[in-house]
Protein backbone atom coordinates (compact mmCIF):
# COMPACT_ATOMS: atom_id res chain seq x y z
CA UNK A 1 0.00 0.00 0.00
CA UNK A 2 2.89 2.32 0.75
CA UNK A 3 4.41 1.70 -2.69
CA UNK A 4 1.03 2.32 -4.32
CA UNK A 5 0.58 5.53 -2.35
CA UNK A 6 4.05 6.85 -3.25
CA UNK A 7 3.59 5.83 -6.88
CA UNK A 8 0.22 7.60 -7.08
CA UNK A 9 1.72 10.74 -5.54
CA UNK A 10 4.61 10.82 -8.03
CA UNK A 11 2.30 10.06 -10.96
CA UNK A 12 -0.01 12.92 -9.94
CA UNK A 13 2.91 15.35 -9.74
CA UNK A 14 4.14 14.31 -13.20
CA UNK A 15 0.60 14.66 -14.57
CA UNK A 16 0.20 18.15 -13.08
CA UNK A 17 3.65 19.64 -13.72
CA UNK A 18 5.13 17.34 -16.36
CA UNK A 19 8.31 16.79 -14.38
CA UNK A 20 9.71 15.97 -10.94
CA UNK A 21 12.89 18.04 -11.01
CA UNK A 22 14.08 21.39 -12.26
CA UNK A 23 15.52 21.32 -15.80
CA UNK A 24 19.22 20.48 -15.83
CA UNK A 25 21.71 22.54 -17.80
CA UNK A 26 25.44 23.01 -17.39
CA UNK A 27 26.28 26.72 -17.05
CA UNK A 28 27.43 28.53 -20.18
CA UNK A 29 27.68 31.94 -21.80
CA UNK A 30 26.28 32.89 -25.21
CA UNK A 31 29.28 34.40 -26.97
CA UNK A 32 27.65 35.13 -30.33
CA UNK A 33 24.07 35.21 -31.58
CA UNK A 34 22.61 35.48 -35.08
CA UNK A 35 19.51 34.33 -36.97
CA UNK A 36 20.77 30.75 -37.24
CA UNK A 37 22.72 29.96 -34.13
CA UNK A 38 23.71 30.84 -30.58
CA UNK A 39 27.35 30.09 -29.90
CA UNK A 40 27.81 28.75 -26.36
CA UNK A 41 30.98 28.56 -24.30
CA UNK A 42 30.66 26.37 -21.21
CA UNK A 43 31.89 27.36 -17.76
CA UNK A 44 33.72 25.18 -15.27
CA UNK A 45 36.73 24.04 -17.25
CA UNK A 46 39.40 22.45 -15.06
CA UNK A 47 42.67 24.35 -15.35
CA UNK A 48 46.24 23.09 -15.57
CA UNK A 49 45.73 20.18 -17.97
CA UNK A 50 47.83 21.56 -20.83
CA UNK A 51 44.99 21.41 -23.36
CA UNK A 52 44.55 24.73 -25.13
CA UNK A 53 42.80 23.94 -28.40
CA UNK A 54 38.99 24.25 -28.06
CA UNK A 55 36.39 21.77 -29.20
CA UNK A 56 33.28 22.99 -31.05
CA UNK A 57 30.30 20.61 -30.77
CA UNK A 58 27.66 20.54 -33.53
CA UNK A 59 24.27 18.83 -33.03
CA UNK A 60 22.10 17.37 -35.82
CA UNK A 61 19.17 19.46 -37.00
CA UNK A 62 16.39 17.20 -35.69
CA UNK A 63 17.86 16.85 -32.18
CA UNK A 64 18.44 19.61 -29.63
CA UNK A 65 21.93 20.67 -28.61
CA UNK A 66 21.21 19.18 -25.15
CA UNK A 67 22.11 15.78 -26.61
CA UNK A 68 25.62 16.62 -25.37
CA UNK A 69 24.39 17.64 -21.91
CA UNK A 70 21.23 15.71 -21.02
CA UNK A 71 21.91 14.92 -17.36
CA UNK A 72 24.89 15.30 -14.99
CA UNK A 73 25.75 11.58 -15.00
CA UNK A 74 25.67 11.23 -18.81
CA UNK A 75 26.86 14.69 -19.88
CA UNK A 76 29.57 14.80 -22.52
CA UNK A 77 30.05 18.50 -21.77
CA UNK A 78 30.69 17.81 -18.08
CA UNK A 79 33.17 15.06 -18.89
CA UNK A 80 35.12 17.24 -21.32
CA UNK A 81 35.23 20.14 -18.84
CA UNK A 82 36.59 17.80 -16.15
CA UNK A 83 39.42 16.87 -18.51
CA UNK A 84 40.31 20.52 -19.01
CA UNK A 85 38.82 20.95 -22.49
CA UNK A 86 37.57 24.36 -23.62
CA UNK A 87 34.03 23.41 -24.73
CA UNK A 88 32.00 25.41 -27.27
CA UNK A 89 28.69 24.45 -28.87
CA UNK A 90 26.57 25.51 -31.84
CA UNK A 91 22.98 25.84 -30.63
CA UNK A 92 20.53 25.99 -33.56
CA UNK A 93 17.61 26.25 -31.15
CA UNK A 94 14.10 25.13 -32.07
CA UNK A 95 13.38 26.50 -35.57
CA UNK A 96 9.61 26.10 -35.14
CA UNK A 97 9.69 28.59 -32.25
CA UNK A 98 11.89 31.23 -33.89
CA UNK A 99 11.00 33.85 -36.48
CA UNK A 100 12.00 32.61 -39.92
CA UNK A 101 13.34 29.41 -38.40
CA UNK A 102 11.46 27.10 -40.75
CA UNK A 103 12.92 28.92 -43.77
CA UNK A 104 16.55 28.14 -42.94
CA UNK A 105 18.65 26.49 -45.62
CA UNK A 106 21.34 23.85 -45.33
CA UNK A 107 23.92 26.30 -46.68
CA UNK A 108 23.04 28.78 -43.94
CA UNK A 109 23.77 26.19 -41.26
CA UNK A 110 27.14 25.25 -42.79
CA UNK A 111 28.10 28.91 -43.08
CA UNK A 112 27.02 29.50 -39.45
CA UNK A 113 29.30 26.68 -38.27
CA UNK A 114 32.10 28.11 -40.39
CA UNK A 115 31.65 31.56 -38.81
CA UNK A 116 31.71 29.92 -35.38
CA UNK A 117 35.05 28.29 -36.23
CA UNK A 118 36.48 31.70 -37.16
CA UNK A 119 35.17 33.28 -33.95
CA UNK A 120 36.43 30.53 -31.65
CA UNK A 121 39.82 30.33 -33.33
CA UNK A 122 40.30 34.11 -33.18
CA UNK A 123 39.21 34.41 -29.55
CA UNK A 124 41.24 31.46 -28.24
CA UNK A 125 44.23 31.82 -30.56
CA UNK A 126 44.16 28.09 -31.37
CA UNK A 127 42.88 25.90 -34.17
CA UNK A 128 39.55 24.23 -33.45
CA UNK A 129 38.58 20.57 -33.11
CA UNK A 130 35.23 20.45 -34.91
CA UNK A 131 33.03 17.63 -33.60
CA UNK A 132 29.53 16.56 -34.63
CA UNK A 133 27.03 13.81 -33.90
CA UNK A 134 25.00 12.09 -36.63
CA UNK A 135 23.88 14.68 -39.19
CA UNK A 136 25.81 17.26 -37.16
CA UNK A 137 28.94 15.34 -38.13
CA UNK A 138 27.92 15.71 -41.76
CA UNK A 139 27.88 19.47 -41.10
CA UNK A 140 31.42 19.15 -39.79
CA UNK A 141 32.58 17.35 -42.93
CA UNK A 142 30.84 19.91 -45.13
CA UNK A 143 32.25 22.85 -43.14
CA UNK A 144 35.77 21.44 -43.24
CA UNK A 145 35.51 20.94 -46.99
CA UNK A 146 34.02 24.41 -47.46
CA UNK A 147 36.89 25.97 -45.46
CA UNK A 148 39.52 23.60 -46.89
CA UNK A 149 40.36 22.81 -43.25
CA UNK A 150 41.50 26.37 -42.46
CA UNK A 151 41.85 26.89 -38.67
CA UNK A 152 40.79 23.32 -37.98
CA UNK A 153 42.94 21.08 -35.80
CA UNK A 154 40.80 18.06 -36.69
CA UNK A 155 37.30 16.84 -37.50
CA UNK A 156 35.63 14.39 -35.10
CA UNK A 157 32.34 12.69 -35.94
CA UNK A 158 30.04 10.20 -34.23
CA UNK A 159 27.80 7.98 -36.36
CA UNK A 160 27.86 10.37 -39.34
CA UNK A 161 27.06 8.70 -42.69
CA UNK A 162 28.95 9.61 -45.85
CA UNK A 163 27.65 6.99 -48.29
CA UNK A 164 23.95 7.10 -47.40
CA UNK A 165 23.11 4.52 -50.07
CA UNK A 166 25.00 2.00 -47.92
CA UNK A 167 22.52 2.63 -45.11
CA UNK A 168 19.92 0.31 -46.64
CA UNK A 169 20.41 -3.14 -45.07
CA UNK A 170 21.48 -6.03 -47.31
CA UNK A 171 20.88 -4.10 -50.51
CA UNK A 172 23.47 -3.64 -53.23
CA UNK A 173 24.48 -0.19 -54.39
CA UNK A 174 22.59 -0.48 -57.69
CA UNK A 175 19.42 -1.69 -55.97
CA UNK A 176 19.73 1.08 -53.36
CA UNK A 177 19.86 3.74 -56.07
CA UNK A 178 16.76 2.31 -57.75
CA UNK A 179 14.83 2.17 -54.46
CA UNK A 180 15.79 5.75 -53.57
CA UNK A 181 14.87 7.03 -57.04
CA UNK A 182 11.43 5.42 -56.76
CA UNK A 183 10.94 6.97 -53.32
CA UNK A 184 12.03 10.35 -54.68
CA UNK A 185 9.32 10.27 -57.34
CA UNK A 186 6.72 9.36 -54.74
CA UNK A 187 7.81 12.01 -52.23
CA UNK A 188 8.84 14.83 -54.58
CA UNK A 189 5.49 16.62 -54.66
CA UNK A 190 4.71 16.32 -50.93
CA UNK A 191 8.19 17.58 -50.03
CA UNK A 192 7.68 20.71 -52.13
CA UNK A 193 4.69 21.73 -50.04
CA UNK A 194 5.82 21.04 -46.48
CA UNK A 195 7.24 23.74 -44.22
CA UNK A 196 9.56 21.23 -42.60
CA UNK A 197 9.77 18.00 -40.67
CA UNK A 198 8.13 18.54 -37.23
CA UNK A 199 10.00 17.41 -34.15
CA UNK A 200 7.16 15.16 -33.00
CA UNK A 201 7.49 13.17 -36.24
CA UNK A 202 11.16 12.42 -35.57
CA UNK A 203 10.34 11.52 -31.98
CA UNK A 204 7.39 9.31 -32.93
CA UNK A 205 9.29 7.57 -35.73
CA UNK A 206 12.14 6.81 -33.36
CA UNK A 207 9.73 5.27 -30.84
CA UNK A 208 7.95 3.21 -33.48
CA UNK A 209 11.07 1.63 -34.93
CA UNK A 210 12.39 0.92 -31.42
CA UNK A 211 9.03 -0.19 -30.06
CA UNK A 212 10.35 -3.10 -28.03
CA UNK A 213 12.78 -0.96 -26.09
CA UNK A 214 10.23 1.83 -25.80
CA UNK A 215 7.85 -0.58 -24.09
CA UNK A 216 10.70 -1.80 -21.87
CA UNK A 217 11.45 1.79 -20.84
CA UNK A 218 7.77 2.39 -20.01
CA UNK A 219 7.60 -0.79 -17.97
CA UNK A 220 10.74 0.15 -16.07
CA UNK A 221 9.32 3.62 -15.40
CA UNK A 222 6.07 2.22 -14.01
CA UNK A 223 7.93 -0.32 -11.88
CA UNK A 224 9.96 2.48 -10.27
CA UNK A 225 7.08 4.93 -9.96
CA UNK A 226 7.18 4.64 -6.15
CA UNK A 227 10.94 5.37 -6.00
CA UNK A 228 11.29 9.16 -6.13
CA UNK A 229 15.10 9.06 -6.14
CA UNK A 230 15.26 6.64 -9.09
CA UNK A 231 12.73 8.72 -11.04
CA UNK A 232 14.64 11.94 -10.43
CA UNK A 233 17.88 10.33 -11.59
CA UNK A 234 16.33 9.43 -14.93
CA UNK A 235 14.07 12.49 -15.27
CA UNK A 236 16.15 14.39 -17.83
CA UNK A 237 16.65 11.30 -19.98
CA UNK A 238 12.96 10.38 -19.83
CA UNK A 239 11.87 13.83 -20.97
CA UNK A 240 14.56 14.03 -23.67
CA UNK A 241 13.46 10.76 -25.24
CA UNK A 242 9.82 11.59 -24.58
CA UNK A 243 9.94 14.45 -27.06
CA UNK A 244 11.87 17.38 -25.57
CA UNK A 245 15.04 16.26 -27.33
CA UNK A 246 13.57 16.56 -30.82
CA UNK A 247 12.99 19.75 -32.83
CA UNK A 248 11.75 20.59 -36.32
CA UNK A 249 13.89 20.31 -39.43
CA UNK A 250 13.36 23.43 -41.63
CA UNK A 251 11.80 22.69 -45.03
CA UNK A 252 14.48 24.18 -47.34
CA UNK A 253 17.27 22.46 -45.39
CA UNK A 254 15.39 19.16 -45.36
CA UNK A 255 14.66 19.25 -49.10
CA UNK A 256 18.29 19.92 -50.02
CA UNK A 257 19.42 17.20 -47.64
CA UNK A 258 17.10 14.69 -49.32
CA UNK A 259 17.96 15.78 -52.86
CA UNK A 260 21.75 16.11 -52.58
CA UNK A 261 22.79 13.75 -49.83
CA UNK A 262 20.18 10.97 -49.98
CA UNK A 263 19.06 10.80 -53.60
CA UNK A 264 22.29 11.91 -55.29
CA UNK A 265 24.73 10.80 -52.56
CA UNK A 266 26.83 13.95 -53.01
CA UNK A 267 28.90 13.40 -49.87
CA UNK A 268 30.66 10.55 -51.64
CA UNK A 269 30.62 11.50 -55.31
CA UNK A 270 30.17 14.55 -57.48
CA UNK A 271 30.54 17.17 -54.77
CA UNK A 272 27.93 19.52 -53.33
CA UNK A 273 27.26 23.24 -53.55
CA UNK A 274 27.66 25.59 -50.59
CA UNK A 275 26.99 29.29 -51.16
CA UNK A 276 27.32 28.85 -54.93
CA UNK A 277 30.65 27.02 -54.69
CA UNK A 278 31.16 23.34 -55.43
CA UNK A 279 33.18 21.51 -52.79
CA UNK A 280 33.97 17.86 -52.09
CA UNK A 281 35.17 15.98 -49.04
CA UNK A 282 38.47 15.58 -50.89
CA UNK A 283 39.07 19.23 -49.91
CA UNK A 284 39.54 18.15 -46.28
CA UNK A 285 43.20 18.09 -45.30
CA UNK A 286 43.08 18.07 -41.48
CA UNK A 287 43.07 14.77 -39.52
CA UNK A 288 39.73 13.01 -39.18
CA UNK A 289 38.61 10.83 -36.27
CA UNK A 290 35.27 9.07 -36.72
CA UNK A 291 33.32 6.82 -34.37
CA UNK A 292 31.15 4.01 -35.69
CA UNK A 293 28.50 2.13 -33.70
CA UNK A 294 28.64 -1.62 -34.09
CA UNK A 295 24.89 -1.84 -33.37
CA UNK A 296 23.96 1.36 -35.17
CA UNK A 297 20.97 0.83 -37.50
CA UNK A 298 20.48 4.55 -38.22
CA UNK A 299 24.02 5.19 -39.50
CA UNK A 300 25.25 1.74 -40.44
CA UNK A 301 29.00 1.05 -40.24
CA UNK A 302 29.44 0.79 -44.03
CA UNK A 303 27.87 4.21 -44.59
CA UNK A 304 30.04 5.82 -41.90
CA UNK A 305 33.28 4.12 -42.95
CA UNK A 306 32.91 5.57 -46.47
CA UNK A 307 34.75 8.66 -45.19
CA UNK A 308 37.92 6.66 -45.82
CA UNK A 309 37.15 6.72 -49.55
CA UNK A 310 35.97 10.32 -49.66
CA UNK A 311 38.95 11.94 -47.91
CA UNK A 312 42.15 11.40 -49.89
CA UNK A 313 44.64 13.97 -48.55
CA UNK A 314 44.22 13.60 -44.79
CA UNK A 315 44.82 11.05 -42.05
CA UNK A 316 41.64 9.19 -41.18
CA UNK A 317 41.20 7.13 -38.01
CA UNK A 318 38.31 4.88 -36.93
CA UNK A 319 37.07 3.96 -33.46
CA UNK A 320 34.49 1.19 -33.28
CA UNK A 321 32.14 1.28 -30.29
CA UNK A 322 29.79 -1.55 -29.23
CA UNK A 323 26.77 0.75 -29.11
CA UNK A 324 23.77 1.98 -31.06
CA UNK A 325 23.25 5.44 -32.51
CA UNK A 326 22.48 7.30 -29.26
CA UNK A 327 24.90 5.21 -27.26
CA UNK A 328 27.81 6.64 -29.27
CA UNK A 329 27.55 9.99 -27.48
CA UNK A 330 25.18 9.51 -24.53
CA UNK A 331 25.30 7.00 -21.69
CA UNK A 332 27.78 5.19 -19.53
CA UNK A 333 29.45 3.53 -22.53
CA UNK A 334 30.10 6.89 -24.17
CA UNK A 335 31.57 8.28 -20.94
CA UNK A 336 33.90 5.31 -20.65
CA UNK A 337 35.00 5.01 -24.26
CA UNK A 338 33.90 7.77 -26.65
CA UNK A 339 34.70 10.94 -24.73
CA UNK A 340 37.95 9.75 -23.10
CA UNK A 341 39.13 8.82 -26.60
CA UNK A 342 38.25 12.33 -27.82
CA UNK A 343 40.34 13.85 -25.02
CA UNK A 344 43.24 11.47 -25.74
CA UNK A 345 42.96 12.40 -29.43
CA UNK A 346 43.20 16.12 -28.64
CA UNK A 347 46.23 15.53 -26.41
CA UNK A 348 47.88 13.42 -29.09
CA UNK A 349 47.32 16.00 -31.83
CA UNK A 350 47.98 19.13 -29.77
CA UNK A 351 50.63 18.40 -27.14
CA UNK A 352 52.31 15.20 -28.39
CA UNK A 353 50.52 13.01 -25.88
CA UNK A 354 50.32 9.24 -26.33
CA UNK A 355 48.25 7.81 -29.15
CA UNK A 356 44.66 7.13 -28.03
CA UNK A 357 44.31 3.64 -26.67
CA UNK A 358 41.29 2.96 -28.90
CA UNK A 359 43.50 3.46 -31.96
CA UNK A 360 46.05 0.84 -30.91
CA UNK A 361 45.84 -2.41 -32.84
CA UNK A 362 45.85 -4.67 -29.78
CA UNK A 363 42.84 -3.09 -28.04
CA UNK A 364 40.01 -5.51 -27.40
CA UNK A 365 36.44 -4.34 -27.90
CA UNK A 366 34.24 -5.32 -24.97
CA UNK A 367 30.53 -4.64 -24.44
CA UNK A 368 29.79 -1.61 -22.30
CA UNK A 369 27.09 -2.44 -19.80
CA UNK A 370 25.97 -0.46 -16.80
CA UNK A 371 22.42 -1.13 -15.59
CA UNK A 372 22.57 1.80 -13.19
CA UNK A 373 22.59 4.33 -16.01
CA UNK A 374 20.79 2.33 -18.66
CA UNK A 375 18.47 4.13 -21.01
CA UNK A 376 20.87 5.25 -23.72
CA UNK A 377 23.40 2.45 -24.01
CA UNK A 378 20.47 0.14 -24.77
CA UNK A 379 18.86 2.33 -27.42
CA UNK A 380 19.21 0.63 -30.76
CA UNK A 381 16.63 0.91 -33.47
CA UNK A 382 15.08 -2.50 -34.02
CA UNK A 383 15.07 -2.27 -37.81
CA UNK A 384 16.34 -5.82 -38.09
CA UNK A 385 13.34 -7.06 -36.11
CA UNK A 386 11.06 -4.94 -38.30
CA UNK A 387 12.56 -6.28 -41.54
CA UNK A 388 12.52 -9.86 -40.26
CA UNK A 389 8.79 -9.54 -39.61
CA UNK A 390 8.25 -8.28 -43.16
CA UNK A 391 10.44 -11.09 -44.43
CA UNK A 392 8.37 -13.70 -42.62
CA UNK A 393 5.18 -12.29 -44.11
CA UNK A 394 6.62 -12.26 -47.62
CA UNK A 395 7.85 -15.82 -47.20
CA UNK A 396 4.37 -16.98 -46.20
CA UNK A 397 2.71 -15.22 -49.14
CA UNK A 398 5.35 -16.55 -51.52
CA UNK A 399 4.75 -20.11 -50.39
CA UNK A 400 0.96 -19.77 -50.65
CA UNK A 401 1.06 -18.84 -54.32
CA UNK A 402 3.26 -21.85 -55.00
CA UNK A 403 6.33 -20.08 -56.32
CA UNK A 404 8.72 -22.72 -55.00
CA UNK A 405 11.98 -22.31 -56.89
CA UNK A 406 15.56 -23.04 -55.97
CA UNK A 407 16.37 -19.40 -55.43
CA UNK A 408 13.17 -18.53 -53.54
CA UNK A 409 15.12 -17.98 -50.35
CA UNK A 410 17.43 -15.47 -52.01
CA UNK A 411 14.51 -13.66 -53.62
CA UNK A 412 12.61 -13.37 -50.34
CA UNK A 413 15.73 -12.20 -48.51
CA UNK A 414 16.16 -9.46 -51.10
CA UNK A 415 12.49 -8.53 -51.23
CA UNK A 416 12.02 -8.25 -47.47
CA UNK A 417 14.61 -5.47 -47.29
CA UNK A 418 13.63 -3.74 -50.52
Amino acid sequence: MQRLSLGARNALEIARFGRLTEPYRAPYQVMQHDDIMRLRRYDGRRAGTGLESPILLVPPLMVTSEVYDIAPDVSAVARLLEEGVDVWLCDFGAPEREEGGMERTLDAHVQAVSRAVDYVAELTGHDVHLAGYSQGGMFCYQTAAYRRSERLASVITFGSPVDIHRNLPNVGEGAAEQIIQVLQKVLEKPLEHIDGLPGFMSSTAFKLVSLRKELTQIGDFVAKLHDRQALEKRESRRRFLGGEGFVAWPGPAFRKFVDEFIVNNRMLSGGFVIDGRTVTLADITCPVLYFVGERDDIARPASVQAIQRAVVDAEVFEVSVPAGHFGLVVGSGALRRTWPTVVQWMRWRDIDGPKPRALLADVETVPLEDPEVAGFDDIDVDLRLFFDAIGDTLTSVWNRIGQMTDDAGDVVTSLRFQ
